[in-house]
């Protein structure tokens, strides 16, 4: 799987997933969910003319059993399922009742057609053949992927692509126990059905003898964490080609996922105030009406609800009138978003979601008019682009002043690709031909994540701002962020990071 077809949504495509009521969106990182591409030797056969008590009662009835009573206990079966299968074969006219030479009393006989019938179900007998299916990890069931198959990834895959690992559960590849016939039968028929082979054989799938080979692939997905607002309860779903598999969610619960992976802890140490405390300050963020401005913003959040809900609905107006007057709603509802903006505006400090942080990276790469700080651990080809270069270039052109601190330890501690060491590359050769107002430096020790345009606003996060997604061992944490536009306090933290890049 390539970057282009990275699992990864947008903020618009994540601020959807951010309504589950009583918790917030806190982190999503792409994962590989655990699926095994096993081979199963199985007993099948081709699927018979006729079902098998049908077939059955044939022999009998061959073998010179006649009377109902008598096949049922000759099978050991009740009479009225063999009268069943006997009617059935009479309406196919595979039997008849005849009266034998030198009788007057009719009995049960084969046709010309029932003896071709049991002469063809008995040329076909069961055979080994060996079926290539996927196992999922987590489920513990086989499952078919369809046009999703072709984006399972291995190990390396994920190793190169910086995408965490989800263990199965348990911790163990797939036994024959695990498997039930009517569900490796299931999966078998969606193969053979999605296949495009001329002639298509019915097989009937009678029992499965061993799993002759196991491999380890993984299915691309992105894992979204919820931590509740007023707990320290945390949910995790997973979304798959941008769907959320209910199922997955239920099954990593069950496995005891958010302690196994430590996310508590992981979204305590990372959490938005306690950085924000750290960098700010505890007077400065006590001071601030953090509980307003959340309301604020969930009141700007149901409002742009309201919003997409009557947008869809303006599709399927029945006539103009209700068109119209939904669209004057949705002006109505857009005004009273703007005013909500502009109160939330007004407060000195406010947190940020997972999903603002591209935008307001892009508003201070665009409007920055003195002054940009970035310091951010990670240098990732996947945001340092050739636009991001170019943009970079243009505020540079117009003499504004540029501060980009990474880095975390020594140089050679950073696990890096060829594509992130070209990106670290052209931010040097940049900063060689701007030397006058471009400093980039490792900074060696970058844990928090600054984002300062001019005196308008500044930013602390564990967002990683040049990659979006971080180092794979430190793999979770609470990505909002804490906004400042307090210009006193944004002079103050500018200074402070502005004096590590002269050490």
């Amino acid at each position: 799987m390539s970057s282009e077809e990275s699992v990864f949504l947008t903020p618009e495509e994540l601020r959807r997933y951010d309504n589950r009521t009583g918790f917030d969106l806190v982190s999503c990182k792409e994962v590989g969910l655990p699926v095994y591409k096993i081979t199963v030797q199985a007993l099948t056969q081709l699927r018979k003319p006729i079902p098998p008590i049908e077939e059955y009662v044939l022999k009998a009835i061959n073998a010179s059993l006649s009377s109902e009573v008598d096949i049922a206990g000759f099978l050991g079966l009740e009479p009225s399922i063999i009268r069943d299968a006997m009617i059935n074969l009479r309406m196919s006219e595979d039997i008849d009742l005849i009266a034998p030479d030198g009788s007057l009393m009719q009995v049960w006989k084969l046709t010309k057609k029932g003896e071709g019938t049991l002469r063809d179900a008995k040329i076909i007998v069961p055979e080994e053949r060996t079926f290539d299916i996927n196992f999922d990890g987590l489920l513990r069931c086989p499952r078919w992927y369809g046009r999703l198959e072709s984006r399972l990834l291995k190990q390396k895959d994920l190793r190169n692509q910086e995408i965490i690992e989800i263990e199965p559960s348990p911790k163990k590849p797939p036994e024959l126990s695990d498997l039930k016939l009517k569900d490796v039968d299931a999966i078998i028929r969606q193969i053979e059905g999605a296949s495009k082979a001329k002639f298509k054989q019915d097989r009937d799938l009678l029992a499965l003898k061993a799993i002759e080979r196991r491999q380890r692939f993984f299915q691309p997905a992105l894992l979204l964490i919820y931590k509740a607002k007023d707990s320290d309860d945390i949910q995790v779903t997973f979304a798959i080609d941008g769907v959320l598999s209910n199922e997955h969610e239920a099954a990593f619960a069950r496995a005891n996922g958010v302690k196994k992976l430590r996310l508590l802890e992981a979204l305590r140490e990372s959490a938005p105030r306690k950085l924000a405390e750290e960098v700010l300050g505890h007077e400065f963020v006590a001071q601030a009406p953090l509980q307003e401005a959340e309301a604020l913003k969930e009141e700007v959040s149901s409002a742009q609800a309201k919003i997409d809900t009557d947008r869809n609905s303006v599709a399927e107006a029945e006539t103009d009138e209700d068109k119209a007057a939904l669209e004057q709603k949705i002006i109505e509802q857009e005004q009273e978003i703007e005013i909500l903006k502009q109160r939330l505006n007004s407060f000195q400090i406010s947190y940020l979601e997972v999903y603002d942080h591209p935008e307001i990276l892009k508003q201070a790469i665009q409007d920055s008019q003195k002054r940009l700080m970035i310091i951010s651990p990670w240098i990732r080809a996947n945001v340092v682009k050739k636009q991001f270069i170019e943009q970079l270039e243009k505020l540079l052109k117009c003499n504004i002043q540029l501060l980009i601190g990474y880095g975390l330890g020594k140089d050679e501690d950073d696990k890096k690709y060829p594509s992130d060491i070209q990106a670290e590359k052209n931010l040097k050769k940049l900063a060689n031909q701007y030397k006058d107002n471009f400093i980039l430096k490792r900074l060696g020790n970058t844990h928090a994540k600054i984002l300062i345009s001019d005196a308008k606003f500044a930013v602390v996060t564990s967002f990683n701002w040049l990659s979006f997604k971080g180092d794979r061992d430190r793999t979770f944490r609470d990505e909002r962020g804490t906004l400042v536009s307090d210009p006193q306090k944004i002079d103050e933290l500018f200074d402070s990071y502005r004096s590590r890049f002269n050490d």
